[in-house]
């Protein structure tokens, strides 16, 4: 069964900044859009990202053992 998927919004990316996020995302095989905001100066990328049910697990090197 496939993972559900959403699409997740960068706004406010600069011309650089959307190239780059592009870049990487199509790198990875992720479907991403970019699309120009209404002050014409900046964009909006978009991605389509898997969702999961779970909220990401803490990694245990922030963790202090001291406080249990």
């Amino acid at each position: 069964m496939a993972m559900k998927e959403s699409w997740f919004h960068h706004s406010d990316c600069t011309t650089q900044q959307a190239d780059e996020l592009l870049a990487q995302y199509r790198r990875r095989g992720v479907l991403a859009k970019r699309s120009l905001n209404p002050d014409y100066i900046t964009w909006i990328v978009s991605a389509r990202l898997p969702e999961s049910n779970h909220p990401p697990r803490a990694d245990r090197r922030w963790r202090n053992r001291m406080w249990g």
